[in-house]
Order: C-alpha cells, then structure tokens, then sequence
C-alpha cells in the first residue's frame, strides 16, 4: 500500500518597516492604504497615528526579506531630503512575542481592546512600533504604539509615492556603491531637524560632512618623514618600562595616525571640489565657504562664540553642502 503525500506551499515572508515621523504635518491623502509597485513586489504604504509603514509581502525566506530593507531605508532618506520628512532612524529589528494559543490571544486582545467584529483571526503575536519586522504572511501580529497623534497636512501622497519609489527602484540598482557610512550620515542629517538652537544643528551638520569626507594622506614628500619617526617610536615604545612614559608615547602613537592624513579643512574642500554635479566655478565658491564654516565651527568649540550674522551664514551654506552631497550619492537631481 502506498501512502500519499500531501504538499505543504513553502511559508512566504513579510518585511514591515516602521518609522515614527516628527514633523507636525505628516503625508496628507494617505488616510488609507497605498500601493508601490518595486518590480515583482508591492509595498503597502499607511500612515498609522505618528508613524509611517511600508510593508513588502511575498518573499520566500527570511533572508531575502531582510535584503529588502536597504531600499526601504533609501526610499525613506530621499523623503528627508526631497520633503523635509525627519523621522527617527531606528532600524532596528522588534522581536515579536509569540502567542502559545493564537486563538485565545486573539479573544483576550479583542475583550481588552477593541471588540472586532466579524469572525475573530488568531492572534500570532505582538510587538511595538517602531524598527522592522519579518514575520510569515500567514501570521496575524498586532502592533502596539503609543505614539502621538499629529495634524494632517503636509507633503502630498502623490509626491510621497513618486519619491518613494524612486529610492527604492535607485537604491537596488546602486546598493554596491553606498558607503558603508551613508546610514550614519544620515541619522546626523535628520537628527538635525530636531535641535533647538543654530548652533546644535550647524555643528551636527558639520558632524555629518566630517563623517563622509574623504580621508586623503598628507603630500607624498611627508609620508616616509611620517613613517620613520613611527618606526623610532614603536621602538621606543618596546623597551620603556616606566608607566607614565609608556602611557605618553602610547598617546603620541595614536596621534600619529591621525596625522597621516590632511586636515578635517582640507578634506571637507576635497568632498565639495570632487562633487560633479556642481561646475568649477561653483565647486571653488562652494568649498572656500565650507573652509570658512568649518572655522567658524573651531571658533565656537575653542572660544564658545559666534558672530549670530556669520553663523546663519555657515547654517546655510552646511545645509546646502549636505543635501547637495548626500542627493548626489542616491542620485537625486540637485
């Protein structure tokens, strides 16, 4: 007697991102449900209280949902640069608190919370908002948030879909060219909007063009003079036994290897002079006003002032000089 088998379709996966949006007018015309269409995929957009969903549906594992999520977070960095949208960068994973009885879970939440009407789905489990989850597409989770809810109003859905959709598109076709310090150039960007004063949000800016600037060696003439004083001291270091001495030449070490490339200055120029987007005479005017900048910004850490008409000057010239690099790297026009 043969046995015969049965099937079983292989689980599909669900990738839902969550982002808490701070800005008092969030997307207008996205009261209910939107589709993106991202190749073979479709991404729901919702706006839920003060926070911004996507959810990519039918992957066929864990993993390959996963990979989604960078163009997911490029789709949301092109809304904080096209639209001014900040949200908090928390992209961290929300472990999701399984039900041991989904249908039991399902009819304590609906006598807790909100009667549901209709026929009751098990309950799967629950999380917060906020970060991504992955989670099979059979599964029902809920998700809890205690959010703030905030005035509609702001940027249009249109507009939103647009940009999202770009990013997302853009970001798998450029995903090998990101710098690995792209993410936290831009959790100083949208960091910025949250500041209270002019100075906070110059020098996060600043922050940000530091973290991306090309980090460039001194003239060829001073690398061997560099490299040979390391040599002496190394061997110094090998025979010294006294703490405080060791401690010293320790510390002098480690400052040599920040001496080998130029100075912050000359690399935040060297990130605006190589920028294509902008022609030559451009490039000059902008990067003479970044060195500016960048002194104004050792004058306010060393002397803890700044002339108020030279510092909106800075604020916006650093403005422009990140939005410019940073929609140049997801290739947004400028």
């Amino acid at each position: 007697m043969r046995l015969e088998g049965v099937t079983m379709a292989s689980p599909r996966y669900i990738l839902r991102v969550s982002v808490e949006v701070h800005d008092q007018n969030p997307i207008s015309g996205l009261e209910s449900e939107q589709l993106i269409p991202i190749g073979s995929l479709r991404v729901k957009v919702t706006q839920r209280g003060s926070h911004l969903i996507l959810q990519a549906e039918d992957f066929d594992s864990e993993d390959d949902a996963k990979a989604f999520l960078p163009q997911i977070k490029v789709g949301l960095w092109s809304l904080a640069l096209q639209h001014n949208i900040a949200f908090s960068p928390s992209f961290a994973r929300r472990e999701i608190i399984r039900s041991t009885d989904p249908e039991a879970a399902a009819y304590n939440f609906a006598n807790l919370c909100i009667p549901v009407e209709g026929q009751l789905q098990p309950l799967h489990g629950n999380t917060d908002e906020g970060g991504y989850t992955i989670f099979p597409s059979h599964e029902n989770i809920v998700f809890f948030s205690l959010g703030k809810s905030t005035a509609r109003g702001g940027a249009s859905w249109p507009a939103i879909e647009n940009t999202l959709r770009e990013g997302m598109q853009r970001s798998r076709q450029m995903m090998t060219e990101f710098e690995s310090n792209l993410p936290t150039v831009f959790d100083l960007y949208l960091s910025h909007f949250y500041e209270n004063t002019i100075q906070a949000r110059f020098l996060t800016l600043i922050m940000a063009l530091e973290v991306i600037a090309p980090v460039i060696d001194k003239h060829h003439t001073v690398m061997p003079l560099l490299a040979e004083f390391e040599t002496k001291l190394e061997a110094t270091i090998q025979v010294t036994s006294d703490k405080d001495a060791l401690s010293a030449l320790k510390s002098l070490q480690e400052e040599l290897r920040f001496r080998k490339g130029i100075s912050i200055s000359q690399r935040l120029r060297s990130l605006i002079l190589n920028e294509e987007s902008l022609n030559a005479s451009e490039r000059e005017d902008l990067a003479k006003k970044i060195g500016d900048a960048y002194g104004l910004r050792s004058t306010m850490l060393h002397d803890g002032i700044s002339d108020a008409q030279k510092l909106s000057e800075a604020m916006d010239t650093t403005l422009r000089a990140v939005k410019l690099i940073l929609r140049a790297r997801l290739g947004l026009s400028t």
